[in-house]
C-alpha cells in the first residue's frame, strides 16, 4: 500500500538527494535545490511524495502543465528510492488517476532516455505508448542521448 501527498519545502532535501544519486545520473536531469524550491510553488506544477503504508518516503513525482489550455500534463519526473519493489508502478497508477480524474487532463505524456529500458517497460505496463524519439536531443557530459516520447490519452486510461 502506498499513498501520494503534496510535497512541501521540508521534502526538498529528500528530492535533491535522490536526484544526485550515482545510479540516477544517466537517467534524469538534476535540478538545483533552488529550482525545486521555486517550482514547488508554481501553479503549473505539482510535486507529490510517494509514501509507503508506514508513512516512510519512498520517492516523488513532479507533474507539469497543470494550466495547459490543451489539458496535456507532463509527468516531468518520477523517482523511486528503491526500484524493484513495485512502488513505481503503483505510484504511476495513482498519478494517472489524479491526472485524468482530478485534473481532467486529455493527455499525459513524458520523455524518458532511450537507454532506460526498465522505465520504458514500466510506463508501457500502465498504458503509455511510445510516440517517437528525439534523436540525440540532450548532451550529457561527453555524449548525446536520445529521448523517447510516451503518452497516454484519457480515453485509453478509461478503457
Amino acid at each position: 500500500m502506498i499513498k501520494l501527498r503534496s510535497a512541501n519545502l521540508n521534502d526538498i532535501d529528500f528530492i535533491f538527494t535522490q536526484e544526485t544519486r550515482d545510479e540516477f545520473k544517466d537517467l534524469i536531469l538534476c535540478w538545483s535545490r533552488e529550482e525545486h524550491s521555486r517550482n514547488l510553488h508554481s501553479a503549473d506544477k505539482h510535486y507529490l511524495m510517494i509514501e509507503n503504508a508506514s508513512g516512510e518516503t519512498q520517492g516523488y513525482t513532479i507533474l507539469s502543465g497543470l494550466q495547459s489550455p490543451n489539458r496535456s500534463i507532463e509527468l516531468t519526473r518520477i523517482i523511486v528510492a528503491e526500484p524493484g519493489l513495485g512502488y513505481g508502478k503503483r505510484a504511476l497508477r495513482m498519478i494517472l488517476k489524479k491526472v485524468f480524474e482530478e485534473y481532467n487532463a486529455h493527455r499525459c505524456w513524458l520523455d524518458v532516455f532511450e537507454h532506460n529500458q526498465r522505465a520504458r517497460h514500466v510506463y508501457q505496463s500502465v498504458g503509455f505508448q511510445e510516440e517517437g524519439v528525439l534523436r540525440e536531443a540532450l548532451r550529457q557530459k561527453d555524449k548525446y542521448s536520445s529521448l523517447v516520447i510516451m503518452s497516454i490519452l484519457k480515453n485509453e486510461y478509461f478503457q
